[in-house]
């Protein structure tokens, strides 16, 4: 079992979206700052009035608290560490996930002919005093992050609305780390791997409870099948969605104190646990 000096742990940049999540009641509500308002405006306020002021100026300004989404991430943390170990399953065997380590390099191909350049996997991992990460792309001072959508809806669902902020969180990392002064974030869209198209064949075939590969029902699922799981025949250019996305030194900053927050609460309970055996 490793003794760890937590003042030293790095957050992933892909997980700075999970520490960055407030707690619960970490921040006022809209009726309590509505209501600081109010007491902040009167000429006179009475005790009661004055007190409640107070604790609401001490509630706003209190650092935030970390969400159950931050402490439960810091559980892994805290696993991998001290044990060496990692959870088993979950999202990093998703299917989506599985597509996306499987066809990184097409993507990277396919944004090369789109933006005529001769874009290639990095393969350094980057670290300083808070985050460890390893970007997709380094171009001269900019940071290019592939996201790898399943199908055309996944892809679509990107457009007309904002950049999901666990991405922006990860590219301001990775722009920290290397001293990028620009990212973007690139949706691709290319065939599904040949490897996952095989055994979800062989899943329909078992779910049809199928004689044979000829069967008709079975051929008119794998037909729909190899249909969508296949782009060739659209555009390159309506196969990408991009964000772009600048540097920020006050989110890289607040980012790192969030980091050492985070450091704070594995001492804690690191204690905690410890004291439990």
């Amino acid at each position: 079992m490793a003794q760890v000096n937590w003042d030293e742990v790095l957050i992933r940049c892909s997980c700075i979206g999970k520490i960055m999540a407030d707690g619960k009641g970490s921040v006022l509500t809209d009726k309590q700052a509505d209501t600081l308002n109010e007491l902040q405006n009167k000429e006179s306020r009475t005790p009661k009035q004055e007190e409640m002021l107070q604790s609401l100026i001490i509630k706003r300004d209190a650092p935030p608290s970390l969400g159950d989404t931050a402490t439960s991430y810091l559980k892994e943390v805290y696993i991998w560490e001290k044990y060496g170990k990692e959870p088993i399953g979950g999202a990093e065997r998703s299917k989506y996930t599985m597509k996306g380590k499987l066809v990184e390099e097409e993507s990277i191909m396919m944004l090369s002919r789109i933006d005529s350049q001769a874009y290639s996997k990095n393969d350094t991992r980057f670290k300083n005093m808070y985050l460890t990460g390893e970007p997709d792309i380094i171009h001269q001072t900019k940071i290019i992050d592939i996201k790898s959508s399943y199908d055309f809806a996944t892809l679509l669902s990107n457009i007309g609305k904002p950049l999901n902020s666990l991405y922006e969180y990860q590219v301001t990392g990775y722009m920290a780390l290397t001293g990028a002064s620009e990212a973007e974030v690139c949706y691709c869209l290319v065939n599904m791997p040949q490897e996952m198209i095989n055994s979800d064949k062989k899943r329909i075939f078992y779910a049809l409870n199928a004689t044979t590969e000829e069967s008709p029902e079975y051929l008119r699922q794998i037909a729909k099948l190899e249909n969508n799981t296949s782009f060739d025949e659209i555009p390159i250019q309506e196969r990408i969605v991009r964000f772009p996305v600048q540097r920020d030194e006050e989110l890289i900053a607040r980012i790192y104190k969030r980091v050492e927050a985070c450091r704070e609460w594995l001492k804690e309970f690191d204690k905690y646990h410890s004291a439990k055996y």
